[in-house]
């Protein structure tokens, strides 16, 4: 009987160990899956975190060459309308050597810096050499200032009231400076088409 009684706890110990053992590998098993899961499920996270940085970095890059791309073009834009205006410019200097052209111009320019001024005993500045036509375009105008050869005045005329008080520079430099603002688009528009 008691070698029975061995044989059936022999057995039962051996059901009880399978019975662990297939209840660990059942777990193991469990565990190994659940593992695999998590690691799918971060490799996942961090291939889609990697390839929204990527599209966020080539979005920037992107972003940032068209940046400089468009900094280039307004930089070029305005080399070329500075370039107009510096061709303007020389011409109008051109224009103005001419002696013919320097009269008309300087009669034209007293004309208009004399509007709604009083001009009795004011002053009348003129680039070097052009006191004589002054001269003869203020006294066939009826002005009576004196008139003033002066470095500061290029190509026109600067037109100081008796008491100081009102001073009008028309020269074609600040003609062109004022008009710049106003041109500009058109001159822009006349390049590119806009």
């Amino acid at each position: 009987m008691g070698s029975e009684l061995a044989r059936l706890l022999e057995g039962e110990a051996r059901v009880e160990k399978d019975k662990v053992l297939a209840e660990a590998r059942a777990r193991a098993e469990e565990l190994l899956a659940a593992a695999r899961k998590d690691a799918e499920e971060l490799a996942g996270a961090t291939r889609r975190r990697l390839e929204n940085e990527r599209a966020q970095a080539k979005t920037r890059a992107a972003s940032a060459a068209s940046l400089k791309a468009a900094a280039m073009l307004l930089e070029a834009k305005d080399t070329a309308i500075q370039a107009v205006f510096d061709r303007a410019a020389a011409e109008l200097k051109r224009m103005s050597e001419d002696p013919a052209r320097r009269r008309a111009m300087l009669r034209t320019l007293l004309t208009e810096a004399a509007q709604g001024l009083e001009t009795q005993g004011g002053t009348l500045d003129v680039p070097p050499g052009d006191a004589g036509i002054a001269q003869e375009v203020a006294k066939a105008m009826g002005l009576s200032v004196e008139i003033r050869e002066t470095p500061e005045v290029i190509g026109g005329v600067r037109l100081t009231t008796r008491d100081r008080r009102i001073m009008v520079e028309n020269t074609l430099a600040s003609r062109l400076s004022r008009a710049r603002a106003a041109l500009v688009s058109r001159v822009a528009g006349t390049l590119w088409g806009k």
